[in-house]
């Protein structure tokens, strides 16, 4: 498989074993991947806008403290469009996490004695198509209120205080395209389509003050 062309790929790799976490890291390199890799969970918690992955890789069995599976849920609860991929011993996902947990849809589930480094590459790029697609940016609504993440709450507040995309980018320390991304998906979350003749950053702004909108 020739590697990814239509941009540059960021993974986050998360793995507590020292050998697995150079060993892929090295192998998705070489194909081109930008590898960000972290050992803990709060590790990765921070990495996530920091680096802006595309993709998370993760173990699920990460020692002592969160675990794999409460970093995966975090990931889908607050950054819905990175692609999701476990690496992990277990031979199923049932076996995998704990008793009362659970994984998020769509994440895709890689064992480790049975994968090579390009079924890790495919894994993750087919992720990247998956979390892209419109079904993925669906609405969320209670009782004709929109429900959003806290991240996109704070992105409506910050529409709703005047502030442009270059400005919420460089106050959440983030790249102009991720922010335009987001704001796009808050728009999608809201229900707001893409008629020339509407302003959706003025609606999203007045069903903010409207009280139409709820924090999930």
């Amino acid at each position: 498989m020739e590697p990814h062309t239509n941009f540059k790929l960021k993974v986050l790799f998360v793995e507590d074993d020292q050998f697995t976490l150079n060993t892929v890291t090295e192998l998705l390199e070489r194909l081109g991947v930008t590898v960000m890799a972290v050992n803990t969970v709060p590790k990765a918690v921070m990495a996530l806008t920091k680096f802006e992955p595309n993709v998370v890789l993760t173990d699920l069995d990460l020692g002592a403290g969160p675990d794999g599976s409460d970093f995966l849920n975090h990931v889908d609860e607050t950054y819905p469009w990175i692609g999701k991929v476990i690496l992990t011993a277990h031979s199923s996902p049932t076996l995998a996490v704990d008793s009362g947990q659970r994984l998020p849809e769509g994440v895709t589930f890689l064992i480790k004695s049975l994968v090579t480094g390009q079924d890790i590459y495919k894994a993750i790029l087919d992720s990247v198509d998956r979390e892209q697609e419109p079904r993925h940016m669906s609405l969320e609504t209670v009782d004709g209120i929109f429900v959003v993440s806290k991240s996109q709450a704070e992105l409506l507040r910050m529409l709703a205080d005047g502030l442009s995309n270059g400005a919420i980018a460089r106050q959440r320390d983030r790249t102009l395209a991720a922010t335009e991304s987001l704001i796009h998906r808050l728009f999608v979350a809201l229900g707001l389509g893409s008629d020339p003749d509407v302003n959706q950053r003025v609606i999203a702004v007045k069903m903010w003050q409207q009280g139409k909108v709820r924090i999930k």
